[in-house]
């Protein structure tokens, strides 16, 4: 099996020597999280969940990846401005969906009473997998073969709330660590170094200036209790090391309704502070919205002068839903008229399919249902641990038959992920040498109106593997470990 660790025999006091070591720098680098049983308090934090060492990722995919995402970031952009297409995409799915309707309520609410605001922020996070389904069969192949034939998939494209950019900085260092103390033979380009979190705060930082009043802060809407707050935290440093003027204030949804008021020109304010951008960490649950006060909160802010981040529009563009419309044919070349670019862009594509109440859905359900081992069910939640596999499938759709409530899921297309070893260090799991999979998001900003493109950039990339065999992904649900690529040619 191709891995790192091909080769390398690591005896086991010096494994135990290098795990302690790896915790040690973990947690001197920054790399942490709240705990468990106390999410509302740093007074005691946990290293966050990382790998050993760092995980093979063929150069040729990184490079593809970062290249097309300022074409992702624009299409994005587009594609929330294009009042017609979300409308057309979305019209079954709000139906059915009791949060996406209620959003898309917000989005009908402040156009039809006026944007106060043009301008909005992106901090996006398109994820990938390294699919190697031509070669499955073929667990013994060599780093080389895989690197020539594994081909890069698109998992789902985040548009609100895309995490772990400070913590995953942190772990580069790490990983420099326990690959020179496992005599892994590296060059300096193969641990690339990576800062999205600065990429990210840049992005908030233009989009401050743009606001341009000096005395206006800049608003984290964050959960409380919130578990990875130190992530944000992270943040907020790359915000500091910027620029000092900038204030950072923090509040949940629930206390913003009671502390928010809005100006005579619809300026936002928290107390007596004015808010220039609002930097949504919660908000993409229906589990943030638990009364009508949150959601009171929500229509304030997008009726505000503040920018928002994301706008309401990037939210509804960020749906499942609109990831599988952009999948049909046609759909990507409505926004980039280059047709070398559109090829860019659908060649990481994964098979993305309706399952409206009409034929072509009756059709995808029923296939589905015959070879449920071939699919992934998607509904329209973020934050993991939503999605439906394999019998799952076959129960729920078989159910849904005829039912309305069908059209707020989609099919995706399975993905089959290049397995590797690697050790997972979580706190208080048994750390052993076990297959592994792995995740690879690239984070992206972009400024601007449904006329303009103020700024459009690639901000670094996240890496997260979890054991081969667990469906779901994400750190904060535990199913993932933060990591970082090692470049092979």
């Amino acid at each position: 099996m191709a891995t790192l660790l091909e080769g390398s025999k690591i005896e086991e006091k010096n494994l135990q020597e290098i795990i302690a070591s790896a915790i040690d720098r973990a947690l001197i680098n920054g790399a942490l999280m709240r705990t468990k049983e106390n999410p509302g308090s740093s007074t005691v934090v946990n290293h966050a969940p990382f790998t050993l060492f760092p995980s093979v990722v063929p150069q040729s995919l990184l490079e593809h990846a970062k290249g097309i995402q300022k074409s992702f970031n624009l299409l994005m952009h587009r594609v929330a401005h294009d009042h017609q297409f979300l409308e057309q995409a979305l019209h079954n799915v709000i139906k059915v969906d009791d949060f996406t309707r209620q959003l898309w309520e917000i989005y009908i609410s402040v156009r039809e009473e006026g944007i106060t605001q043009p301008v909005s922020l992106g901090l996006f996070r398109n994820d990938f997998m390294m699919d190697t389904k031509k070669m499955e069969k073929n667990n013994d192949c060599s780093l080389s073969q895989v690197g020539e034939h594994a081909k890069l998939k698109q998992i789902e494209f985040n548009t609100i709330a895309s995490s772990f950019a400070g913590l995953v900085g942190a772990l580069s260092d790490v990983h420099r660590y326990t690959v020179k103390k496992a005599k892994i033979k590296c060059t300096k380009n193969q641990l690339p170094r990576n800062d999205p979190a600065l990429g990210l705060c840049q992005g908030l930082v233009k989009a401050w200036q743009h606001y341009g009043n000096k005395n206006a802060a800049i608003l984290f809407v964050s959960s409380i209790p919130e578990r990875n707050r130190l992530d944000h935290t992270w943040m907020e440093k790359k915000i500091f090391d910027l620029d000092q003027s900038i204030d950072v204030l923090y509040c949940n949804l629930p206390s913003l309704s009671s502390l928010m008021s809005l100006g005579r020109d619809k300026a936002l304010f928290l107390n007596n502070t004015e808010i220039a951008v609002v930097y949504f960490r919660e908000g993409y649950s229906p589990d943030h919205y638990s009364s009508q006060k949150e959601w009171s909160a929500r229509l304030d802010i997008e009726r505000s002068k503040a920018i928002k981040c994301p706008s309401i529009h990037y939210q509804l563009a960020g749906t499942k839903k609109i990831q599988q419309e952009l999948a049909r044919e046609g759909a990507v070349e409505r926004f980039v008229s280059d047709e070398k670019e559109a090829a860019k862009i659908r060649s990481v594509f994964a098979g993305q399919y309706s399952l409206d109440l009409d034929p072509d859905g009756d059709r995808n359900a029923e296939t589905a249902i015959n070879n449920p081992g071939d699919y992934v069910l998607k509904p329209q939640r973020e934050g993991g641990g939503n999605n439906h596999y394999d019998d799952e499938i076959k129960t729920l759709l078989t159910e849904l038959k005829d039912d309305k409530m069908r059209a707020g899921y989609i099919l995706m297309e399975k993905i089959y992920p290049w397995v590797q070893k690697n050790y997972l260090i979580k706190t208080g799991e048994t750390i052993d040498l076990r297959e592994v999979v792995s995740e690879i998001g690239i984070y992206g900003t972009i400024i601007g109106t449904a006329d303009e493109v103020i700024e459009n950039h690639e901000a670094g990339h996240l890496m997260r593997t979890k054991y081969l065999g667990v469906n779901e992904g994400g750190v904060n649900t535990g199913f993932s470990c933060l990591d970082t690529p090692f470049l092979i040619e």
